[in-house]
């Protein structure tokens, strides 16, 4: 009799200290997730990742096909050296019409005195001066033919700049560092702009999203820590430090899998905080909201 009594003393005092150290907020975790898609259309030809792999910033993680890329790269190469040898001809003939013309020139001032001095005709000096007329009509074309030659040359650099960034959107390069927690797609899968390759997630600083009443809401501000506690072997649980890094500005009816401090409230505002993870939070996972009141 003696110890049924104290086993109901027992569960009466464990009943209190859990009422007292209760939870300010329960919710799930979640993680930062990266979609990583193709951007050009092609063949996947190396994609060596399996889930639970890990990727850091920078990292190519699936390479499209990039032969097709390649081969009208070098055609176009091919024909910006062929334009680029026909340039320096047609200045060299640009320079023979211009010594041409320097030589009419001064055979122009020449006759100019000799029809002073009455030695020669108004006709001689007409005609020389329609040859450096013509002379020059002959520069323009040439000038002419060098600014094309130029443009057609820059409209080539810029097919070649089009080109390669093509070439570098074959190469798939993770924006951030992760886990990967979804391969989509497999080698030799034929791709398209937008297409999922893989899915990432941060889970080396998880988030638990959990739900605070309006009376609470005022107690939490951005960069509070706090704890965050799971559920741990026999019935125990394990505790992580955290910090609030965003605090909901609008409120929401309660979502039917969170449970709140006190009695369910009809509005609620959800709050984030970052949680260093060893490994043991997995997302989905319940968590439960500590604040730490100075």
């Amino acid at each position: 009799m003696r110890s049924i009594n104290l086993c109901i003393i027992l569960l009466l005092a464990l009943s209190c200290s859990r009422k007292n150290d209760g939870f300010d907020a329960m919710g799930h975790f979640e993680a930062d997730e990266y979609m990583l898609t193709a951007e050009s259309a092609g063949r996947i030809i190396r994609l060596n990742l399996r889930e639970g792999d890990r990727v850091h910033q920078g990292d190519t993680v699936a390479l499209i096909d990039t032969v097709s890329i390649h081969l009208q790269l070098m055609q176009s190469k091919a024909q910006q050296a062929a334009l680029a040898s026909k340039i320096p001809g047609v200045i060299a003939q640009q320079k023979v019409v211009e010594t041409e013309i320097a030589a009419l020139k001064a055979e122009k001032n020449r006759f100019q005195n000799l029809l002073a001095d009455q030695a020669t005709s108004a006709k001689s000096l007409d005609d020389l001066v329609h040859q450096i007329d013509l002379a020059n009509a002959r520069k323009a074309t040439f000038s002419t033919q060098v600014s094309s030659l130029h443009q057609d040359e820059n409209v080539i650099i810029a097919q070649q700049n089009l080109l390669l960034d093509q070439l570098r959107k074959c190469y798939v390069i993770s924006p951030a560092g992760g886990t990967v927690i979804n391969l989509i797609a497999k080698p030799s899968d034929l791709m398209i702009p937008g297409k999922s390759i893989l899915k990432l997630a941060d889970i080396d600083q998880i988030i638990l999203k959990a739900y605070v009443s309006e009376d609470q809401l005022s107690r939490i501000r951005i960069a509070d820590q706090v704890k965050v506690k799971i559920d741990g072997e026999k019935g125990g649980s394990i505790e992580f430090p955290g910090q609030v890094y965003w605090v909901s500005d609008q409120a929401e009816f309660t979502p039917k899998v969170i449970q709140t401090k006190k009695e369910r409230v009809n509005l609620v505002y959800a709050v984030k905080a970052r949680v260093k993870n060893d490994g043991r939070i997995k997302i989905g996972m319940p968590g439960e909201l500590f604040l730490i009141h100075e």
